[in-house]
């Protein structure tokens, strides 16, 4: 089976030049949607580099009407998907700096989601479009917001955390509603404190784009 053998940040040519002399590799595969690092500059001659996007074979058909604006991130999480669940109707929900919800049918199409806003963009927004509400974040939350906020910071708390959670219950039941044997991934930054609060069953998968980008580099 495959396994993860090291993981680190790549922000910086110095971690991939170490990565290169560490590890005997002979593939790369690369999804970007920050700032620019220039691997070919990097890999020795003798590595194949590719880049994540829509016009790379893959093991999915693509069906968006703009797949060029498609984010690489979206398309590894979604193959990561069919690689937990082949055949069947999946449902990928990518909770980071946005919320991306993803429909993934049983026989390998991408459809496409939904992108909402993620928590702690949320919380800029309320901070930074009024004049008296103050910056929270996550951490302030807990795993178990109020319902009924009793003060101003309560308040934000239940109307971010719990919002989202009804935001995203909602998408799944409309779903379920219209596919069956549905089911649904968890990823992304926030996964782990939202996916405690979720209403429906789902499974966690920290590392689902990892899974996928191996999948679309050993298709490639």
């Amino acid at each position: 089976k495959d396994r993860i053998v090291d993981s680190g940040v790549a922000d910086s040519k110095r971690f991939f030049e170490e990565l290169f002399s560490f590890f005997p590799i002979d593939n790369v595969l690369i999804s970007n949607v920050g700032k620019n690092l220039d691997i070919l500059d990097i890999a020795p001659e003798d590595v194949r580099v590719l880049e994540l996007s829509s016009e790379l074979p893959l093991p999915v058909k693509i069906d968006y009407e703009t797949p060029e604006t498609l984010g690489p991130d979206r398309i590894a999480a979604a193959v990561g998907a069919t690689a937990v669940f082949p055949r069947q109707n999946c449902l990928v929900i990518d909770v980071g700096t946005c919320i991306t919800v993803d429909f993934i049918d049983s026989s390998s199409v991408y459809h496409g989601g939904a992108i909402l806003p993620g928590l702690a963009m949320k919380f800029n927004a309320l901070h930074t479009f009024t004049e008296k509400l103050p910056l929270l974040e996550v951490t302030n939350a807990g795993f178990q917001p109020r319902l009924i906020g009793k003060s101003t910071a309560q308040s934000i708390l239940s109307g971010v955390v719990n919002g989202t959670v009804l935001e995203l219950d909602g998408f799944v039941n409309r779903y379920r509603v219209r596919f069956d044997g549905l089911k649904v991934l968890i990823t992304g930054g926030d996964s782990d404190f939202l996916g405690k609060q979720l209403g429906f069953d789902h499974v966690q998968d920290a590392e689902l784009a990892i899974a996928g980008l191996n999948e679309i580099l050993k298709y490639n």
